[in-house]
């Protein structure tokens, strides 16, 4: 083995700084391995950047968004790096009045801009001009085991990355954690002054669109299928369906809906093919005149980078074109609702309300993640 002197490591070392530098094509990179104290077992490399939307012509002079890209993850010491994200971004802000008007459509008619955040407000790290806060915290308990003596158990952790949209008399917070097992947990938070000031009673709805560009494995090679479960008191059927071209797709809390992007050539070490389920966490389904509310979900081929980024634009992106074996993008719509003369503790301004949803992986890992 040749050995190197001072010079020959510091220009090693420099090069591979470089290399991984030169990972990100659009943004700026951040690893984080898991757990933070002790040898690291799993790890997340990932881009983040602050892009503006495209307008009605298709002008990047919108309002600004938070974007994730390019995002890997290592599940496990001895294992390769899995490509899980294209891109994921939050895509409109869409705020209907209950009376029928107003109805704004922040995140693409307006040019609202990503707000400085402060030392009070992230206790982490700030980047981007501190616009972005960079969090490593505790999940809570991922898992106990109670049938090991004594019982054995594991407190997770997650890298959580936000930023604050202001748009007007709302903050927008959009939020972005990627846990130690390889979960994605994707949140979006309102918070502001009523429109109409302290005294303002009318009802309206904060409805949440993010575009999804899972790339589990690369891009390509996809296969997407929706599972619905049905419940007759004596057991349970679950009915899957695989998409074979661009659709919206219903959910119902009921039957447990939930979409799973798998790869068709990756595998774990038990053979089972990898992917990632969307799972929701909402409180409500509305539905607007506004045809892009038509399908909380939809599934869309992927195009050009900088094409198809528009929500409200979903229902002419659905051309039945195919997804079988192709590079997909998910689409999903999520809402809260301030009833109608809301409750006094929104008077002054109202508290941060969450909604959001979880990526989970399927098949990453070839056991629970971390168990001894």
């Amino acid at each position: 083995m040749r050995r190197l002197g001072l010079a020959g490591v510091v220009a090693l070392v420099g090069l591979r700084a470089a290399a991984a530098a030169a990972v990100c094509t659009t943004g700026t990179e951040l690893v984080q391995s898991f757990p933070t104290s002790g040898g690291a077992v799993s790890e997340w490399k990932l881009c983040w950047s602050i892009q503006r939307m495209p307008d009605s012509d298709g002008a990047l002079d919108a309002s600004e968004t938070l974007v994730i890209s390019e995002a890997t993850f290592r599940p496990g010491v001895a294992a390769d790096p899995v490509d899980v994200l294209g891109e994921l971004r939050m895509a409109e802000i869409f705020v209907p009045y209950d009376a029928g008007e107003p109805r704004f459509t922040d995140l693409t008619d307006f040019g609202f801009d990503i707000q400085d955040l402060t030392t009070t407000e992230c206790t982490g790290t700030r980047l981007g001009s501190n616009r972005v806060c960079k969090e490593v915290v505790d999940r809570e308990l991922a898992w106990r085991d109670p049938e090991a003596f004594p019982p054995v158990a594991r407190r997770g952790e997650k890298l959580v990355l936000w930023s604050v949209l202001n748009a007007s008399n709302y903050d927008y917070v959009m939020y972005y954690a990627f846990y130690d097992d390889g979960t994605i947990e994707v949140r979006a938070g309102s918070t502001g002054q009523k429109l109409g000031g302290p005294d303002d009673t009318a009802g309206h709805t904060h409805l949440f669109a993010w575009r999804i560009d899972l790339d589990v494995a690369g891009p390509g090679g996809d296969t997407v299928s929706v599972s619905n479960q049905s419940f007759s008191g004596k057991a349970v059927r679950e009915k899957e369906e695989v998409i074979a071209t661009e659709t919206g797709i219903n959910w119902s809390a009921a039957s447990f809906t939930h979409v799973e992007v798998d790869d068709a050539t990756h595998t774990n070490g038990n053979g089972r093919h990898t992917g990632y389920a969307l799972e929701p966490m909402r409180s409500g389904l509305p539905k607007f005149k506004e045809a892009f509310t038509r399908f909380p979900i939809a599934v869309t081929r992927a195009h050009a980078v900088g094409e198809e980024l528009r929500a409200f634009d979903l229902p002419s992106y659905l051309n039945k074109e195919s997804v079988a074996g192709q590079n997909v993008v998910l689409w999903y719509l999520d809402a809260h609702h301030h009833e109608e003369n809301m409750r006094d503790e929104d008077r002054d301004t109202v508290p941060v309300l969450w909604t959001g949803f979880l990526l989970q992986p399927q098949n990453l890992w070839d056991g629970t993640p971390f168990h001894p």
